[in-house]
């Protein structure tokens, strides 16, 4: 029984470390879209104060080109936000796997703890 139970341990550390690599892998994805959002504001930021140093007009802005940007910018932002939205369901998703894994993982140590506690019990008797 106890050769079983240590196989089972193994087995069920075995899944838990894939669960949480998966997690770690997901909430990677989900950073690496929150950076790339973040550097779009900061870009936007940044032009918003050259446009302040020229006097609020260059000739990007006279041009139009501002304006597309800065749409383009809003798409980009919509994009990777709605990447991010489901990103962040499946991480949730992973985490739930990754918490009954380590439950799991808890309940055969504790089963293996007693298996041991028992077997010590019945050497100490005999």
């Amino acid at each position: 029984m106890e050769k079983q139970l240590v196989a089972l341990r193994n087995l069920t550390g075995l899944v838990l470390d894939a669960e949480r690599m998966k997690l770690q892998q997901i909430i990677k994805a989900e950073q690496d879209l929150a950076e790339q959002v973040a550097e779009l504001d900061r870009e936007s930021t940044k032009r918003a104060a050259q446009l302040l140093a020229k006097g609020g007009m260059d000739t990007a802005l006279l041009a139009g080109a501002d304006l597309r940007w800065q749409n383009w910018v809003q798409q980009q932002k919509r994009a990777l936000n709605t990447r991010r939205s489901a990103i962040l369901a499946k991480q949730e998703e992973q985490r739930l796997k990754a918490q009954k894994a380590f439950g799991q993982a808890e309940a055969v140590g504790r089963l293996l703890e007693k298996s041991a506690e028992e077997a010590r019990m019945k050497s100490g008797r005999a």
